[in-house]
C-alpha cells in the first residue's frame, strides 16, 4: 500500500493514457478494412515477365573493354589457399568425427 502512495503520480499518467488510448481506439478510429483485390492466377507474374523483357533490351557495349580507362585497371585480389574442411556432419555429436 506504502508504494501505491508513493508513486501516484505515475499510476494516474498510466491510467490516463490507457483510458485516452481506448476513448481514441473507440471513436476515432475508421473502421474501413481496404482489402487488396484479388488477382486472376494469369496476372501474377506479369510484372516478372515486363522486368525481363527490359533486361533483355539492355545492350552492353563492348568497345568500354578496350577502352584506356578499363586497360589501365589493376587487379589487387589475392588468393584465397585451401583450407581443410570442418567436419562431416556438423550437427553430429562431438567426439564422433
Amino acid at each position: 500500500m506504502n508504494m501505491i502512495k508513493q508513486n501516484k503520480g505515475t499510476l494516474i499518467a498510466i491510467i490516463i493514457f490507457i483510458v485516452a488510448m481506448f476513448v481514441y481506439k473507440l471513436f476515432f478510429k475508421s473502421e474501413a478494412i481496404t482489402i487488396p483485390s484479388e488477382l486472376p492466377a494469369s496476372s501474377i507474374g506479369d510484372d516478372l515477365i515486363k522486368i525481363r523483357g527490359e533486361l533483355q533490351a539492355v545492350t552492353l557495349d563492348r568497345a568500354i573493354f578496350s577502352s584506356p580507362g578499363y586497360l589501365l585497371l589493376t587487379d589487387f585480389s589475392t588468393a584465397i589457399p585451401q583450407q581443410p574442411t570442418g567436419r562431416p556432419n556438423p550437427f553430429d555429436i562431438i567426439g564422433r568425427d
